[in-house]
């Protein structure tokens, strides 16, 4: 990428929610300067964007179209031990069953395919929706099987 002079202008891919006037919410990359912010790039002069959506087609779209955009927040998931039901499920291993309960339904209901199918999501999201929510259901079942395991050992 070039600007004015030749010289190299190297942007970053910021992944964001773009959600336009029609209610047509988009996930994909918008590109920022190295020192931009997204704030900048939507009020600068240009009437018109470039939009890379997941599947690496490029969308150009006027701003005016823009009702909100917002950068999607990245959960760091590389410290979550995936053999660790509580972790998975975000919940302290000394968690009450009501806790962990209520922690497997906040789960179920941010990642459940259905919910992010109907938001017209791309097949990518829907997959790894599915992936994710066999973990979940995984680590729930993993917690009931070790609480009644450990009630049952107890009690004879």
């Amino acid at each position: 990428m070039y600007g004015s002079n030749d010289k190299m202008v190297f942007k970053n891919k910021l992944l964001v929610e773009l959600e336009l006037d029609s209610g047509r919410v988009l996930i994909g990359y918008m590109f920022v300067g190295q020192q931009q912010r997204l704030s900048d790039l939507m009020n600068d002069d240009r009437a018109f964007l470039p939009f890379e959506n997941l599947d690496s087609s490029i969308y150009i779209f006027h701003k005016s179209a823009a009702r909100g955009i917002k950068p999607v927040e990245k959960k760091n998931t590389a410290n979550v031990d995936a053999d660790n039901p509580f972790q998975v499920l975000g919940v302290a291993d000394d968690a009450s069953d009501v806790e962990i309960r209520e922690a497997y339904h906040r789960c179920v209901q941010e990642n459940h395919p259905d919910r992010l199918q109907s938001m017209s999501l791309p097949a990518e999201f829907i997959r790894l929706a599915h992936e994710r929510m066999t973990s979940i259901n995984d680590a729930y079942a993993k917690i009931k099987r070790m609480r009644i395991n450990s009630n049952g050992a107890a009690a004879q």
